[in-house]
């Protein structure tokens, strides 16, 4: 699982959508799905749609609605009726600090990013990440053995609480005092739990439906949630929901990106993510992949694996592009770390190619100074938009 609805295909993406009961209009996406034809392969285009996409899509945008309505200071008393009295703001303050040096561990290249923030959605944002890192270890942590689904259900108890505004330990208060002062939604946060018990339930996918219901819960959800601490453009003009559209397409090809990357160590836990249909439309068996076979001993890659991995990550560029294209949306302090953490994942799919697409033997990563480089790349990306405006 990872830091990215339910039918899916390589991401082409439609800027059409349709109106829905409750007002949002239903994330709607073109996908290219292979369809095998003797040795080979073709595409049809398939229109697509998520359910749970949608209900937190719809969530998301009723509560940046509501915010955005409320008079200053009013929107807090309202929805947080116990606003974390027993905490001093130097205790708080503490417990953000605590976020910070986390995300600075775990995520040197996005918390440099966040320097370039306010401090106010720098902190939110840390506070944000270590929830959804402290619930991903819940299943792929070095306690994950011992994760049962009530475990999970005490997790819900504490999420339920933060929003609440009674949480648990220090970390939780970080996030408590986050979703006070911006229009987090809770739906997307309960979406990534859900996402974990598939990981204890479900080691396999039958086809990218599935698949990409599973990268929503997991990843597509954290578009949701910190969009609404980034901040859209003032000057942007279109609907709010293509930026969160945008959002939840960076979660799509970061978490498919993990996958293409974690073949062989997803394996080692009994666990195949990519599509059986898929699999099986390039010739390739189950027992095949599992028994990391599609790589010879020589070094050697399958060419029937190679048009596989040729296929996903094609698929996943799509998904970049589609979320690059909602970066310049953003309110302009937030744009650098996000194109930098989208520069640097797609640079793992580089490195995938340059491994001839051996993900059993080999794990894809991106040197340092490579990531170093990646910095000044996407920065400058920022700032030629920018001048673009001027001319």
């Amino acid at each position: 699982a990872g830091l990215g609805g339910t039918t899916r295909g390589t991401a082409r993406v439609s800027g059409s959508g349709r109106q829905t009961s409750g007002g949002c209009r239903r994330v709607m996406r073109l996908e290219t799905r292979a369809v095998a034809q003797g040795p080979t392969s073709t595409t049809v285009e398939v229109e697509v749609q998520c359910p749970s996409e949608e209900h937190g899509m719809k969530c998301s945008l009723e509560r940046s609605v509501k915010f955005a309505s409320c008079e200053p200071g009013s929107y807090e008393a309202e929805e947080c009726p116990a606003p974390l009295t027993s905490l001093t703001p130097e205790q708080l303050e503490q417990a953000y600090e605590r976020c910070g040096l986390v995300t600075e561990y775990y995520a040197k290249t996005f918390y440099l990013g966040t320097q370039l923030m306010t401090p106010e959605k720098a902190r939110a944002i840390w506070a944000i990440y270590v929830w959804c890192r402290r619930t991903d270890e819940l299943v792929d942590g070095p306690h994950a053995s011992r994760i049962t689904p009530k475990a999970l259900e005490r997790w819900d108890e504490r999420l339920e609480a933060i929003f609440a505004g009674n949480p648990y330990d220090m970390l939780d208060a970080a996030l408590a005092d986050t979703v006070r002062k911006f229009p987090v939604d809770i739906q997307p946060f309960r979406d990534m739990v859900d996402g974990m018990r598939m990981d204890l339930v479900k080691p396999r996918y039958d086809n990218f439906e599935e698949l990409y219901e599973y990268c929503y819960r997991v990843a597509g959800t954290v578009g949701l949630m910190t969009t609404p601490v980034m901040g859209i453009a003032k000057d942007f003009v279109g609907e709010t929901e293509e930026t969160y559209t945008a959002a939840l397409s960076l979660g799509i090809a970061n978490q498919l990106t993990n996958i293409l990357r974690d073949v062989g160590e997803d394996t080692r836990r009994n666990r195949i993510y990519v599509p059986k249909d898929e699999l099986e439309m390039f010739g390739i068996t189950e027992e095949e992949v599992m028994a990391c076979s599609l790589v010879t001993e020589e070094g050697g890659t399958d060419e029937r694996w190679r048009r596989f991995m040729k296929f996903q990550i094609e698929r996943a560029r799509r998904y970049f592009k589609m979320a690059e294209e909602g970066v310049m949306k953003l309110e302009e302090n937030a744009r650098w770390p996000v194109l930098s953490a989208l520069v640097l994942y797609q640079q793992i799919l580089d490195s995938v190619e340059s491994n001839d697409y051996d993900n059993f033997t080999q794990r894809a990563y991106v040197p340092k100074w490579k990531k170093l480089r990646s910095l000044p790349i996407s920065y400058w990306m920022v700032v030629e938009n920018s001048l673009k405006k001027l001319v």
